[in-house]
Order: structure tokens, then C-alpha cells, then sequence
């Protein structure tokens, strides 16, 4: 059987049905579950739009996660059963509103998702309202704040950014560096694209850990470009018109084009294809980039990455050979096609876990919900890794992958992993020819 959790880091590892009861106890001066309990937890998942090649994935990750729990339950002797409600969104903030209207309608008591910051954004006014609680993957920290109903199981994104400030120091030096970022115009593309550029919502102590790579004076332009675009002529040639100049003054291996984007990063990669001095050019992308399907879908977009060396990262952690993670990751990716999955395929089995921690303890108040979900984090290790939040309800903790598209030899294209950053010491790992869990999984 898999295993749900354990209780410290890496390697002390317990039986799920006593983690049950152990949390449970610890939690008991919020109310014990009744003797006989159904739990509704509401899931939103995007089947279209922009994030739409997560979907199979999430929802593969989600069942896992319920049957789990109900084995869980059984086998403790429990008679509680987790009841998922599902309904399918278009990832816009309208949909997501009027996904969330009929998940409550229906007597959810918690909900899971929904996939973007944007969509997170669209329903916090009604669960607010509805003092609903939100357990989802969103990384804006415009999002990031105490005593919301939202708990954020992904790091905000002042550390990706200094993940890709370590990294871009790590692999360039001194040699001087000139970048574009390339965004979405939503909460997530223009927050992040205006952190990078002037280091607003930055903590004054992430800030000193910054170094001068990626900062202001690095960055030349920011590009925005509005959500559902297919056909990005006019955003390339924009792009072209900018990295021109940098190439004649500070080399082609110099300028860095940085993505911020879903799955349109397949159209993008695919049309800058066209232009050659986009070729030149390095590209990196975010933590919706990494590991994209809709990339490896697209023969085109694949080569176009393959042949740029694109880089992308993701938050994460090393795994052992045992972990929950492995399971979690076979399932999405059998799901999926049979396409490696993203982190945000396998995060919805610890958002389960921990809606269905949250509502298993009969909380009253979102106050007493807040209260579960930080002592179950203090306590868990989940799939992903441990489930410490900050004070704002964020992850607290989050290491960062940085993955490669490569050709393999039977002319496949896939995602490997080249450099891992460990967030506690600020310094990258490289991957590459190492023997380790990550690589015997993702390597040729």
C-alpha cells in the first residue's frame, strides 16, 4: 500500500492509518470527526484553455488521493468517506466563479484548486463570502497573505526567482547579461515579470539574498501578451525587434528571453521559429513551462527548445526511491499519455490530503480551518515533500528542478532534469551523469 505521509524530512517515514490517528489526537481540541462523516471536497479542473494538458494528470492525482483516504479510513476503522465533486473550467476567472457557484451549491465543504493564480484570484471574493477554503497550487505573491481562505501548496514566487537569479550567477559568472521577459497579462505573468524588473513584493530578507543577475538593470523590456493568444506574429515580432540590437552588442549567448506562459508556450516556441536571430538566442522559462507536454506535442516547439537550450524550473525536492511521489508521478503520467508529468499533476494528491484533514476535524470558523491546515503542514510529509506553511499560507520551503528539452535516441523528445537548487543554502546541484532517483526516472 502507499504510503500518505511522514512526520519530519526525508527518511522517517510511518504507516498512513497511524498518521490518521496521530493527527487526529493533536488536532482533537478542534472537534473529532463524528462517528459516522461524509466529506465533500470540490475539485476545479481546467479542461480547456490555457493549462488544459494538466488536467488528466490532476484528476488522475485527485482519485488517488480519495481512494486513499477511504482505504485509510477503512482500515482504521473509521466509517468517514471522502466525496469528491468535479466540475470543468476553461481556466478565466468567469469560469472558475461559476464552477465554484455549483461546487457549493452541491454542499462542498472545501475546495481543491483552482489550477492558475488568476482563476485563485476570480473566486477569493466568494469564498470569502462563503468562508470556503481554496487548497490550491497558485504561486503570485499578490496572492500571498495571512488569513485568507487559501492555502498555497507551491512557494510563492519570490523564491523562484531566487532560484533564477542563483542559477543565471551560477552558469554566467560575471559575463554580462542582458534579458526580456515574455509574460502573460494575468496576475501571475505581470506580478512575477514586475518583481523581476523592480523586486516589489519582496521580503527585505529574500531581498538581501538577491545578487545583481536578472535585476533592473539586467532587464531591458517586458512584453505582455493577453491569455488565450494563438497567434503571437505581432509579440514575436516585437521580441525579434528587441533582441536584435542586444545580440550585435553583448553576443548571442548573452541575451536571455524569459517565459512566463502555459501551454501557449507551444504556439510561441513554435512561431519564434521563424526568426533567426530568436534562434540566437538563450531561453528560460518559469515553473509553467517546465516539464510541458504541449511542448513535447509539438514537434516543432520541441526542436525549437531542444535546439536553444531551453531551461526551465520547478519547484520540488529530491525523492527517495519509495516516496508517495513516485506513485502519484506514474499514475498522471499514465494518464497523460504517457508524457512526464508536471509537479502541478502531482500536487492535487497532498491538496486532497489536506482539504480532507482540514474538514475531517469538524472546523467551525475559517479560523479554525487555518489553524488544521498549519498544524497538519507542521506535521506532514506528503507526496511533494513537506507541507510546512508560512504564516500567509504558503508552502514554506521549496527546492527547484531545472529541467531541459533533449532528443533522445530514438528521436524522442522529453524533459530532463540538468541542476537542482536547494532553497535552505542557496547554491545549485548539476544533475547531469549523476546516479540518483530523479535521473533513473527521467533520464535516456
Amino acid at each position: 500500500m502507499p504510503l500518505i505521509g511522514s512526520l519530519g524530512f526525508y527518511g522517517v517515514v510511518m504507516n498512513k492509518y497511524l498518521i490518521i490517528l496521530l493527527v487526529m489526537l493533536i488536532l482533537s481540541g478542534i472537534g473529532m470527526v463524528s462517528a459516522e462523516n461524509e466529506i465533500r471536497i470540490g475539485a476545479i479542473i481546467d479542461t480547456s484553455g490555457d493549462s488544459a494538458s494538466y488536467a488528466k494528470g490532476i484528476e488522475a492525482a485527485i482519485d488517488m488521493a480519495v481512494s486513499d483516504l477511504n482505504d485509510s479510513y477503512a482500515k482504521a476503522g473509521m466509517n468517514t468517506t471522502i466525496i469528491v465533486k468535479k466540475t470543468w473550467v476553461n481556466g478565466t476567472r468567469e469560469s472558475a466563479v461559476k464552477g465554484a457557484e455549483d461546487l457549493i451549491a452541491e454542499g462542498v465543504q472545501i475546495i481543491v484548486g483552482p489550477d492558475s493564480s488568476d482563476e485563485v484570484a476570480g473566486i477569493l471574493p466568494l469564498i470569502t463570502e462563503k468562508e470556503i477554503i481554496s487548497v490550491n497550487p497558485s504561486t503570485s505573491i499578490d496572492l500571498s497573505k495571512p488569513g485568507d481562505p487559501v492555502i498555497r501548496l507551491a512557494p510563492s514566487d519570490s523564491h523562484l526567482y531566487k532560484a533564477l537569479v542563483a542559477y543565471n550567477n551560477m552558469t554566467m559568472g560575471n559575463t554580462p547579461t542582458k534579458g526580456v521577459i515574455l509574460a502573460r497579462d494575468d496576475i501571475y505573468g505581470g506580478t512575477l515579470a514586475e518583481m523581476m524588473i523592480n523586486k516589489s513584493f519582496v521580503s527585505p530578507s529574500d531581498k538581501n539574498l538577491l545578487t545583481d543577475n536578472l535585476k533592473s538593470k539586467n532587464i531591458t523590456e517586458t512584453i505582455l501578451y493577453s491569455p488565450n493568444t494563438s497567434n503571437f506574429t505581432d509579440t514575436l515580432e516585437e521580441l525579434n525587434a528587441l533582441v536584435t540590437p542586444l545580440i550585435e552588442e553583448y553576443g548571442e549567448n548573452n541575451v536571455i528571453v524569459l517565459a512566463v506562459s502555459f501551454d501557449e508556450i507551444a504556439d510561441i516556441l513554435a512561431q519564434a521559429s521563424e526568426y533567426p536571430n530568436l534562434y540566437k538566442v538563450r531561453w528560460e522559462g518559469t515553473d509553467s513551462v517546465a516539464m510541458s507536454s504541449a511542448i513535447l506535442k509539438n514537434d516543432t516547439a520541441a526542436g525549437f527548445a531542444a535546439d536553444t537550450g531551453l531551461t526551465a524550473l520547478s519547484f520540488n525536492i529530491a525523492q527517495p526511491i519509495d516516496s508517495d511521489y513516485w506513485m502519484v508521478y506514474e499514475a498522471a503520467r499514465a494518464a497523460n499519455g504517457g508524457y512526464q508529468p508536471s509537479i502541478y499533476e502531482i500536487l492535487p494528491y497532498d491538496e486532497t490530503l489536506m482539504a480532507a484533514w482540514i474538514m475531517q476535524n469538524n472546523p467551525s470558523t475559517l479560523e479554525d480551518m487555518l489553524y488544521i491546515a498549519d498544524s497538519y503542514g507542521k506535521l506532514s510529509y506528503g507526496a511533494t515533500g513537506w507541507l510546512k506553511l508560512n504564516k500567509r499560507g504558503d508552502r514554506q520551503f521549496g527546492d527547484y528542478f531545472f529541467y531541459q528539452v533533449q532528443k533522445g535516441e530514438d528521436e524522442v523528445y522529453t524533459w530532463i532534469p540538468i541542476s537542482m537548487y536547494l532553497d535552505e543554502t542557496n547554491s545549485l546541484v548539476p544533475l547531469v551523469d549523476s546516479n540518483n532517483t530523479f535521473m533513473q526516472h527521467y533520464g535516456p
